[in-house]
């Protein structure tokens, strides 16, 4: 059982504020035609401005997990993978400025993702068609973090945030800092952060200690940018180093992960190059990352080594013929992955992935039709196997009938496939940080997937709804099974029993089945009342994902029924405070060998209050509680 957590928060800014504020509809960034959230005809997840700085967390997973349809799986406090729909691991995609993470956070549950909460100015969350635009694994759906490394305006004036929070369920500190100014074209960004945590604090009746060993961190990051920004268009560098050293529970054995990285981006954009061109727009990224696994906390017992390189090319374009909008674009990436050591258990591999994709728009009345292609060729070459290619076709078709400004439907269709994954192929040996044996299957075929989903939206004034109900059908389904047969450490043989589970380690095996996920997302927001000076709303939300194989059983590791309310109390003077109850149902869909999971009631609530400093000056303060029923 978890112990309840407070949060006190103080965010200043320093900046010219303009007189006149309006608020806009949100833009979804992460979409090449910058489509607007109450046009698109895909679930969409905005996180941005004073709501985002209430939810970040150590983890992305930890920020996103209580939008509707996602979910964190974490492993330890600071190891958390974004679960949308029941898809994980590879099958999300979490993106730094619309370029991939390149890190090793898709190989195992126990690697923490190189993108850090919190540094974003924005977090999108896409699923369904638009998520082919960035890669045909993505499945689940792509998470998106943006922040302003490199500056895509200058500022009217230097700005500066200073942010400092402290988290009591494990006596966390967190620091944060950022600075943007410019002069003429030139624009600049710093940014860093430094975080402190001590062991997790757990009631003393479920361990006997009151916490949980080996789950203290600590991490670092500094980030530098600039850009030259002109009417032409903008181009613009950053580079970024990231120091995070973490625990890994729970063993006898203390395992710790020490990961550095430093990742160097390059962008640039050109406005209207030709006259039927909106915009071309170029990125590129080079990442150096390497993370120890460490036994006892200092000796290496393993060393991941991965240098990777994308580049991608949009050229977003204006109407042509009968076709209203659209982009095309290509996507290359390298990624040279090197794991030394007894325990490691992935060769050392280079994986080539060529893409090219394209996504139109086509309106007839008030239907708006959006297609989607992607082609991509994937290449592995394992040290000691044989190379394997694979070329996944994905391709997406959508529509949008808007009734009224009031009343939107959707249905979109999705055949994408997947191409397996390094660990998926070759895995074979002791991961030790994870607690298991993993066994890959080089024969592993394309994972193809066919997508049904319906989405319905309304926005009233006294009231406003979403719907989301989805069918997967997906062929070939990889997902580690348990076997039910253990790898004795002492003997290094495999074995179908043990006596303790610290002479063996669970057998995980790489295999393939149809399976179908379905389930639903749903919310209703009421205005209960408004007068002049405030406002108080009632917010309830569900969602639902169940993932069943063919041949019967369950998919492993699938969320459970989730439902609740939230209260909303918004004051025009400045102050605001939230209520939220989660109610999570028991899981008994388990997978092969696994153990069900009993419900449980989350109840958080928040506080807080922003004042205005002179003319130039902001101060959000917040104390938010979690869990607070313990």
């Amino acid at each position: 059982m978890l112990r309840q957590s407070y949060l006190l928060f103080l965010f200043f800014t320093s900046s010219a504020i303009a007189e006149d504020v309006q608020e806009l509809e949100p833009v979804i960034v992460s979409a090449p035609l910058h489509t607007k959230t109450a046009e698109t005809v895909h679930p969409v997840n905005i996180l941005a401005g004073d709501e985002l700085s209430m939810k970040q967390a150590t983890t992305i997973s930890e920020t996103l997990k209580g939008e509707l349809g996602i979910h964190s799986m974490s492993f330890g406090t600071s190891v958390g993978q974004p679960v949308i729909r029941g898809q994980t691991g590879v099958r999300v995609l979490v993106l730094q400025n619309g370029l991939s993470s390149l890190d090793a956070s898709g190989v195992s549950p126990d690697h923490a993702n190189s993108t850090e909460a919190l540094l974003a100015e924005r977090i999108e969350v896409l699923r369904g068609p638009a998520s082919l635009l960035y890669g045909s694994g993505a499945i689940g759906g792509i998470v998106n973090v943006i922040d302003n490394r490199i500056p895509m305006y200058v500022p009217e004036a230097a700005e500066l945030a200073f942010e400092q929070r402290y988290n009591s369920v494990s006596n966390q500190w967190s620091s944060v800092l950022k600075h943007d100014g410019g002069l003429d074209h030139f624009a600049w960004h710093l940014d860093g952060f430094f975080r402190t945590s001590e062991d997790y604090h757990v009631p003393t009746e479920s361990n006997g200690l009151g916490y949980v060993e080996n789950t203290d961190a600590q991490s670092w990051s500094g980030t530098l940018g600039g850009s030259w920004i002109d009417d032409w268009g903008m181009l613009g560098f950053s580079y970024n180093h990231l120091d995070n050293n973490y625990g890994v529970p729970p063993v006898d054995e203390l395992v710790r992960i020490d990961l550095k990285q430093n990742r160097y981006d390059l962008r640039a954009e050109f406005y209207e190059p030709f006259s039927w061109i909106e915009a071309l727009k170029l990125r590129f990224a080079y990442n150096d990352y390497q993370h120890a696994e460490l036994e006892d906390g200092v000796t290496v017992g393993t060393q991941f080594d991965i240098q990777g390189i994308e580049g991608r090319v949009e050229l977003v374009h204006k109407a042509i013929g009968f076709i209203d909008h659209g982009a095309v674009g290509f996507q290359a990436q390298n990624k040279d992955s090197v794991a030394i050591g007894e325990e490691a258990f992935v060769p050392p591999s280079e994986k080539q992935n060529y893409a090219v994709f394209m996504i139109e728009d086509i309106h007839a009345g008030n239907i708006a039709y959006e297609l989607g292609l992607r082609v991509e060729h994937q290449q592995i070459d394992a040290e000691g196997f044989s190379s394997t290619q694979h070329t996944p076709v994905s391709a997406s078709l959508s529509a949008l009938w808007n009734t009224n400004d009031n009343i939107l439907f959707s249905l979109a269709f999705t055949h994408a496939q997947r191409a397996p994954d390094v660990a998926e192929l070759f895995a074979d040996g002791v991961h030790f940080a994870a607690q298991s044996y993993e066994l890959g299957d080089e024969d592993l075929q394309l994972e193809t997937s066919y997508n049904l989903e319906l989405s319905f939206k309304t926005d009233f004034d006294w009231m406003s709804t979403e719907l989301n109900v989805f069918h997967n059908w997906s062929n070939d389904y990889i997902l580690q099974e348990n076997t039910g047969d253990w790898f004795n450490l002492d003997s290094e043989s495999f074995v179908s029993d043990c006596a303790t589970n610290e002479e063996c380690l669970p057998v995980y095996q790489a295999i393939q089945s149809n399976a179908r996920f379905y389930g639903f997302e749903a919310q209703l927001a009421l205005p209960l009342w408004e007068g002049e000076d405030n406002q108080f709303d009632l917010t309830l939300f569900s969602d639902f994902v169940r993932g069943e194989l063919s041949g019967g059983g369950n998919v492993p590791r699938m969320p459970p029924l989730r439902y609740g309310f939230q209260f909303d109390y918004f004051g025009y003077d400045a102050f605001s405070a939230g209520l939220r109850l989660t109610r999570a149902e028991p899981q008994n869909h388990v997978g092969e060998n696994e153990t069900p999971t009993a419900g449980y009631i989350l109840l958080d609530a928040n506080v807080s209050y922003q004042v205005q400093l002179a003319d130039k000056y902001n101060l959000l303060l917040f104390v938010k509680g979690n869990n607070l029923l313990n």
